[in-house]
């Protein structure tokens, strides 16, 4: 091979190499994450004007997500809030 060829072949290699050893943790640590519910109740156009939600797919109207705790912060009574979430 020319040291050119001999070049990109390396580094192809090794960088193959370097992706094939990533891929467990890909697989490992993959899944769905659980994001809260954003409390937004109207839909909104480009411009900013509330319209009807009905087949927007804003959050408005299909208003998913995992519910915040309930309460989502204690008083600690020294002045400082603890956040339950």
């Amino acid at each position: 091979m020319r040291p050119y060829a001999t070049r990109i072949f390396a580094t192809t290699f090794f960088a193959l190499l370097f992706l094939w050893t990533l891929a467990p943790f890909a697989v490992a640590y993959g899944g769905t994450v659980q994001l809260p519910q954003t409390g937004q109740s109207q839909c909104y156009d480009s411009s900013g004007a509330a319209i009807a939600c009905a087949g927007t797919s804003q959050d408005g109207e299909t208003r998913t997500g995992v519910p915040w705790p309930s309460p989502r912060f204690l008083d600690n009574g020294d002045g400082a809030l603890l956040r339950t979430s």
